[in-house]
């Protein structure tokens, strides 16, 4: 199983999110972390956000990297999905 990290950008957002998107965005992680590359709600991502892959939640999406030899996963943003592409 891989290790995840919130990176600063996502770790603000994660703590001002509600109890109910909290809970969400937990159980979204822990399928993150069982398979980073491949599911139904991940999507590879391209241009200024390559390497990365972005997992969607309803409006929300979690931007994350995955190293494959480390086995860890550092999630870079956790935003709504109007946010989230607009500043990279």
């Amino acid at each position: 199983m891989y290790r995840v990290i919130l990176l600063r950008e996502a770790e603000k957002h994660y703590t001002k999110a509600s109890e109910k998107l909290i809970r969400r965005i937990n159980k979204a992680i822990e399928q993150i972390r069982l398979n980073p590359v491949f599911g139904p709600h991940i999507k590879k991502l391209h241009g200024r956000l390559e390497n990365k892959y972005s997992y969607v939640l309803g409006d929300w999406r979690i931007i994350y990297e995955v190293d494959m030899d480390k086995k860890v996963i550092e999630i870079w943003y956790i935003e709504t999905r109007g946010d989230v592409y607009k500043k990279r």
